[in-house]
């Protein structure tokens, strides 16, 4: 939002009033409306001043130049300028205006001393057209005979002096600022002044009323809650005048006509945009406000065609879409060279809509930036009054009065209270009263009354939507105060706080250690993540937690698993070439939970996933690649390192994301908590496109961190003998070695302190069902030499209850 200092002060009570715009921009900073630039006009005729020419000699140097005395000042001692000139259109005793060293005339063309061919000039005797007040280049400005000499330009030709401009950078809830009257507003008691009173403008009524020449119609007054039409006739297209043209122009708006600026105008000057359509090109004699029901093309008076969807507020003529409500308006009903009557509109439109509508086709106009932010619906019948008013005065139109206004709900005020001790807590402003309180929201039109000692009663102006408890006005009593009032010792609080518990970011540190020194990279991911995606890699959509509020779409639900990430970045390094990855993540998965009290349960995760070879190229080794036994050796080892437990794998049932033959259940006792394997053939091949196997693990690490290693005590070995042997056992082949290996351990007991597979055969000499499994045992005691007897026992029982279990027979 730009201010224009020279359009400010029309707006305030006090007259004459000098501004320091670098104390003023300070001090509106620390009440929370930052200033983030000072600027001034691009030129100034503040040190152009009004001369008499006295003398006028040629040039010794220069045949087509003059050298001019000129009188600037006329006092005790009356000030002379030597100035070199080549105008032929000056006499002695001419009054003209004279550019002073240090003056910047438009273009940015600063005046300066200097010697032009040989001869000194003081200055510059300009014509209008380099003073930028008329088109006139030919010869000298002639000022009038009675004109003060040394007086200033801009007073004699009753313009402003130089201006300011101020440019805001405002917070989304401070909308009631994009205006000059509200940034007045809060201007006036840091000036110590009053805002002006907008006085109403006054209208007779006419024969001939605004609802005798069109109807107006609104849908849904939730889309529209106030809609003012005003008919103004004989109008003709034309410039504006100087006045409005100067304050548009110092803000940055180029005058287009009368009515284009005159709607302008109201809109920076009350904030409420303003539109104006072409009587003429009204077919139906009906404005309809009405949201859009078919998705159609538009066109634009920018000449720009537009996409409409289903939501879209429209302005219509009967079922003609000729505007974009609080956007831009249509090609056919602009604006012509030959309009006479207008249809003025000033309305309020639904933020949330239009700020969706102008988000969606980029089109963010100085009218919808102010609609996206609320409205107030007082301000739109005298925004409507003041642009009347302004056509009626500038170009002797005829208002038709009074409009058609369809204020369905009016504009209320609520009325709330404030504790001026929660002002004291909060704010620390220990000193201040509720008197002071009541002080600084009235200065700026918050009206307030005491009901007791501490307690106020606040009325709720329309025009700040922002306000809407007593902790609003708690804020607002501190940004009057000013920030840089507030004490800058903490807060006292007799809150406790419970310890942080970083036993969890300890354990979770550790295994990211871990995995670094088995040579894995960490990477970081978005916990948002497509829902297609899971599916993709087979996750139950049922326990997916959706946002209602996503970036994109590619972020519309929380990660069930970390792997699909892992493996999205896997895809994105495959595609530069890279084959060899090593990879892992630590963070937290999100499912959904009606046991928990947020219904989300989050846990953390260890996910991680190997492609490529297990070392690279050599001259004299052959490459070996990753399988499910690497992985699986990683994942013990990490877990050994982590935890003082065990790990038992199990075969998965109706995997998508694992091939099904080379991937396990990792359990911690009955209970899962991870997989590992080999990535599906299916996926592998359509999705990520490689013929290389990618591996994959996953661990819960809520699970592993209750059995988190403590510190190892040591362990005298066995100094006893050691029995061993190997057994060969023929199983059917869906019998797992894994629940072979597992029956043995238990049957075994504390004397079997290591068995493990050392052979799997399949063949004709056992059967086409059968495979045979070879097993190595060590038997040990620590405090005792074991006797061959009891091993046996030992051997036999396990033998019995394989048979008995699993039907297993020694082979032979």
């Amino acid at each position: 939002m730009l201010l224009s200092l020279n359009w400010l002060k029309d707006h305030l009570a006090k007259l004459d009033l000098k501004i320091d715009p670098k104390s003023l921009s300070d001090k509106l900073t620390m009440r929370g409306l930052h200033v983030a630039a000072i600027k001034r006009p691009a030129f100034s005729l503040e040190n152009v001043v009004v001369g008499r020419i006295e003398k006028i000699e040629k040039h010794p140097n220069a045949d087509r130049l003059q050298v001019v005395q000129v009188i600037t000042k006329i006092s005790d001692t009356p000030e002379f300028r030597q100035i070199v000139c080549g105008a032929k259109n000056i006499a002695v005793g001419d009054i003209v205006p004279i550019a002073l060293p240090g003056s910047i005339l438009p273009g940015d063309f600063e005046i300066k001393q200097s010697a032009i061919r040989g001869v000194d000039s003081f200055g510059m005797i300009c014509s209008g057209k380099e003073l930028g007040v008329s088109e006139d280049s030919e010869g000298i400005l002639q000022l009038p005979k009675h004109s003060v000499i040394g007086q200033p330009l801009t007073s004699l030709l009753g313009g402003e002096s130089s201006d300011t401009i101020l440019e805001f950078e405002l917070t989304p809830n401070r909308g009631d600022c994009l205006s000059v009257i509200g940034l007045a507003r809060e201007i006036a008691p840091i000036l110590k002044t009053k805002l002006k009173e907008q006085k109403p403008a006054k209208f007779k009524i006419t024969p001939h009323r605004t609802s005798s020449i069109i109807k107006v119609e609104v849908e849904d007054p939730n889309i529209c809650p106030r809609y003012v039409a005003r008919v103004i006739d004989g109008i003709k297209v034309t410039e504006s005048p100087d006045w409005i043209k100067e304050k548009l122009e110092a803000i940055g708006i180029r005058p287009i006509n009368n009515i284009v600026d005159i709607t302008n105008f109201v809109m920076i000057e009350y904030g409420q945009p303003l539109h104006a359509f072409d009587l003429r090109k009204i077919q139906s004699g009906t404005i309809k406000v009405a949201s859009c029901k078919n998705p159609t093309d538009f066109k634009l008076l920018n000449g720009e065609a537009v996409g409409l969807e289903v939501g879209d507020i429209l302005i219509q003529d009967g079922d003609r879409p000729i505007a974009l409500a609080g956007i831009m308006g249509g090609e056919n009903s602009q604006i012509a060279p030959d309009t006479t009557s207008i249809v003025l509109e000033s309305a309020a439109f639904l933020p949330n809509q239009i700020r969706k509508t102008a988000k969606r086709l980029a089109l963010h106009t100085e009218s919808s930036k102010r609609f996206e932010k609320g409205f107030d619906l007082a301000v739109v019948g005298a925004a409507s009054e003041r642009a009347a008013a302004l056509f009626r005065d500038s170009s002797n139109a005829n208002v038709y009065h009074p409009p058609i206004d369809t204020n369905e709900y009016g504009a209320k005020e609520a009325v709330i209270s404030i504790d001026v001790r929660d002002v004291r807590k909060i704010t620390g402003l220990k000193e201040i009263s509720a008197e002071a309180a009541a002080s600084l929201l009235d200065s700026i039109e918050i009206p307030s009354h005491k009901k007791s000692v501490n307690i106020l009663s606040v009325r709720l102006p329309t025009h700040r939507q922002d306000l809407k408890g007593n902790v609003d006005l708690v804020e607002e009593v501190a940004r009057l105060a000013g920030y840089e009032t507030i004490p800058e010792n903490l807060p006292t609080s007799l809150a406790t706080y419970d310890r942080l518990d970083e036993s969890n970011f300890d354990f979770e540190l550790k295994a990211k250690n871990i995995c670094c020194a088995m040579g894995l990279r960490e990477t970081i991911h978005y916990s948002f993540v497509s829902e297609q995606l899971l599916k993709t890699y087979g996750f139950d959509s049922d326990k997916m937690v959706s946002l209602k509020n996503p970036l994109s779409d590619d972020m519309k639900v929380l990660r069930t698993s970390l792997l699909p990430s892992l493996l999205q970045t896997y895809a994105y390094n495959l595609n530069r070439k890279v084959t060899h990855q090593r990879l892992f993540e630590v963070a937290r998965t999100f499912v959904s939970d009606s046991n928990e009290e947020t219904k989300v349960k989050e846990t953390p995760h260890l996910s991680g996933l190997l492609s490529g070879n297990l070392s690279g190229a050599s001259w004299k080794d052959t490459p070996t690649p990753l399988d499910f036994y690497h992985v699986k050796g990683l994942v013990e080892n990490l877990v050994a390192q982590l935890t003082s437990v065990k790990l038992t794998f199990d075969a998965p049932k109706n995997t998508v994301l694992y091939h099904p033959n080379k991937s396990a259940i990792i359990k911690l006792g009955t209970k899962k908590i991870g997989s590992l394997g080999e990535l599906h053939p299916v996926i592998r091949d359509n999705i990520l496109e490689t013929k290389e196997p990618v591996l994959l693990f996953e661990l819960n690490l809520e699970a592993l961190k209750k059995h988190q290693r403590v510190t190892t005590r040591y362990k005298v070995p066995s100094k006893f003998p050691a029995i061993e042997f190997d057994v060969a056992l023929v199983v059917e082949k869906n019998i797992s070695c894994h629940a072979v290996l597992e029956n043995m351990k238990q049957t075994g007991g504390e004397l079997l302190t290591e068995v493990s597979v050392f052979d799997v055969y399949e063949g004709e000499s056992i059967g086409p069902a059968k495979k045979s499994l070879a097993f190595h045992l060590i038997f040990q005691s620590p405090q005792r030499t074991l006797q061959d007897t009891e091993i046996q026992e030992l051997k036999n029982q396990m033998l019995t209850q394989l048979k008995e279990k699993y039907g297993a027979e020694l082979r032979g």
